[in-house]
């Protein structure tokens, strides 16, 4: 099945969009925003594990200093994204190119940010949701497709999405859903899948498709795209 065919039909596409060696070295933009960060603490810079990976340096943090780990958390998913090697993929024309064709309409605006699925914090994995919530046409209701792409191997056993498949005419949240979260009882009935998406992989996403992220042992980052009409 093309991923046109399953877009249309399903309401997301695996797509492999990147050389993987190059989508893993963008890692390497986390790794100094995380260094940057904690060099302006008064907390000794030592002390912020910087020997770890990126998939592990923020659990190790997590261990003896909690709220410094957070810190990281949100410094990385607030900037983290204004690296040289992720600007570069968010800038890819091939990016909004497919995801033009799978939504079937111009794009033009566009969001970045970075993304983590952290052991040490499953509180603040993503839940059930679409990422246009309110079909308004302004602000967040403006997205078309979403593109997102794991900084590594990504799939159900290491903090992949699960979506809910079957592309829909509308959000399936509603006024009185807490946060935008969609309620299980409103995906009865719809399959489950767990896209298995290696690092060079893009996972395109309908507006209106429901996904939620998956546990993992280790930190995994990704790149997410929001791409809006045109």
């Amino acid at each position: 099945m093309s991923a046109e065919t399953l877009f249309a039909g399903q309401g997301y596409a695996a797509v492999p969009l990147f050389d993987p060696e190059i989508v893993r070295a963008a890692a390497g933009d986390i790794a100094e925003h995380i260094d940057r960060v904690s060099r302006a603490l008064y907390l000794p810079f030592e002390q912020s594990c910087p020997d770890a990976s990126p998939g592990e340096r923020i659990d190790r943090v997590f261990a003896h200093e909690r709220s410094v780990a957070n810190l990281l958390r949100v410094a990385v998913c607030t900037d983290a994204h204004r690296g040289p090697r992720l600007q570069a993929l968010v800038n890819d024309p091939r990016l909004i190119e497919t995801a033009a064709q799978l939504g079937g309409r111009a794009l033009s605006g566009k969001i970045a940010r970075v993304r983590a699925s952290i052991a040490c914090f499953p509180e603040h994995r993503h839940a059930w949701h679409s990422d246009v919530a309110r079909d308004d046409g302004t602000g967040c209701g403006k997205v078309v497709v979403t593109a997102w792409i794991p900084l590594s191997d990504a799939g159900p056993d290491s903090g992949g999405l699960e979506v809910a498949a079957g592309r829909q005419p509308a959000p399936l949240s509603s006024e009185g859903d807490d946060g935008f979260e969609i309620p299980e009882w409103r995906l009865a009935g719809l399959p489950r899948v767990e896209p298995a998406c290696p690092a060079g992989t893009a996972l395109f996403l309908d507006r209106f498709t429901p996904h939620r992220t998956l546990p993992t042992r280790t930190t995994r980052f990704a790149l997410v795209v929001w791409m809006k009409a045109a």
